[in-house]
């Protein structure tokens, strides 16, 4: 069970007890991500995510680094399109040292003009080394090919141009805008009582100002479009797919199912056909990423530039056929898959507090694993095909793809398909 301290600036404080660890994990959740972003502000909520280690009026970057490895703990931070998260995962012992490490990074950095210039440089390595690896670049294009022009769409990293125009100043504005109590939530897994994290942040963070609330805009979609980027590699990287639903929709937990049965695991359909049957893959796999008002369902797949006609076909009869191929046993089966990654995330504390912080912000509070685990085990078999006859079919797709298109443009269905 979880317990909740709300602020009265608007500041969510969340935590789970577990007696029989010596770990805790403790994070701060700002919603804010690369969504809420302005055109010139491409990138910000990254960078700012940086620059949050660069420095506080108390610490030196150099002293939080060697503050936690002498106490062998562990500090990140990563930006999401609609969250921005810096966690600690300490011994209990060391719990009062990381909630006033977190507290003076987000109230006291410093953003000095030295620092921010020389992490543009740090991000725009980032960045490049991003674009090196096109199985994760496949990713963003797939994105920009479902909602162009949207912030939905683009990398969170930015662009050279938006990075190299950061300045001192705009880091300090946005984190103004968009680092407000109302938008905070500090949650915290692990051998630690509730009354003492509060006890840790109250005081501090109840200092921080509320603020407006910003909203995203509402991507448009069409369907059929395409992107290919040539580049000489071995492989060609193919990610294809749709829209799909919305976080707050009730058949979220039927999209798991659906998810593991396409490409969840080694009997997953995608695996079985691509890899084990007709070896055209190394890698295979589905995926959904589901935000507050809409979400989408993609399916990756690298194989060898010779093969894309061959891998195209299987992957058109493969979604026309899957009504036919969601069979009840499949369908328990997968619930079973669910179940079983439920109950082992559970053991680990990051992932607890990732769930206290995301349930809190998305659901107003998260749900109890067992009730997830109800919701999976109420999916039924029709529930599934109507959703995949809903969701999965040719007629719905967009793709983008990386690779030699000097070999790819030979082949017949190249041509008919873009």
């Amino acid at each position: 069970m979880y317990q909740k301290t709300v602020l009265p600036n608007g500041v969510r404080i969340i935590s789970e007890r577990l007696p029989h660890v010596r770990s805790v994990t403790l994070g701060a959740w700002f919603e804010v991500g690369s969504r809420l972003e302005e055109p010139h502000e491409w990138g910000m909520s990254h960078f700012v995510e940086h620059m949050m280690f660069k420095g506080t009026a108390n610490f030196s970057a150099q002293d939080i680094a060697e503050i936690m490895d002498q106490r062998g703990g562990h500090l990140n931070a990563f930006t999401e399109k609609e969250q921005t998260c810096y966690y600690f995962k300490v011994l209990d012992e060391h719990f009062s040292t990381a909630a006033a490490l977190l507290q003076d990074m987000l109230l006291n950095s410093l953003f000095l003009p030295e620092d921010v210039e020389k992490e543009k440089n740090v991000v725009l390595e980032e960045l490049r080394m991003y674009e090196d690896s096109p199985e994760d670049f496949v990713h963003d294009l797939f994105s920009a090919v479902l909602w162009p022009g949207d912030p939905l769409g683009k990398n969170i990293l930015g662009s050279e141009a938006t990075v190299q125009a950061f300045t001192a100043e705009k880091v300090r504005e946005y984190v103004a805008k968009h680092y407000t109590a109302d938008r905070l939530v500090i949650a915290c897994v692990g051998n630690i009582h509730h009354g003492e994290v509060v006890e840790a942040f109250a005081q501090a963070l109840g200092k921080l100002p509320r603020g407006g609330r910003v909203s995203a805009s509402k991507p448009q979609y069409t369907a059929g479009s395409c992107r290919f980027q040539d580049r000489e590699i071995e492989q060609v990287h193919l990610c294809l797919g749709a829209p799909a639903i919305a976080r707050s929709d009730e058949r979220r937990y039927r999209l798991q199912v659906l998810d593991v049965i396409i490409g969840g695991g080694v009997s997953s359909l995608l695996f079985q056909k691509l890899r084990e049957e007709l070896g055209l893959v190394y890698s295979t796999y589905s995926f959904n990423d589901l935000y507050s008002d809409v979400g989408f369902y993609g399916v990756y797949a690298g194989f060898a530039p010779r093969n894309w006609g061959r891998v195209w076909d299987v992957l058109q009869g493969l979604f026309t056929d899957i009504p036919q191929l969601i069979t009840e046993e499949v369908v328990e089966r997968s619930k079973q898959q669910l179940r079983s990654g439920l109950l082992l995330s559970l053991e680990s504390t990051s992932t607890r507090m990732s769930r206290l912080a995301k349930g809190e912000i998305y659901d107003g509070g998260p749900l109890p694993p067992e009730v997830v685990l109800r919701l999976v085990e109420d999916v039924q078999h029709p529930q599934v095909v109507e959703l995949a006859r809903e969701l999965y079919h040719p007629e719905r797709w967009s793709w983008a793809a990386v690779g030699p298109s000097r070999y790819v443009r030979e082949d017949v269905a190249w041509r008919k398909i873009c």
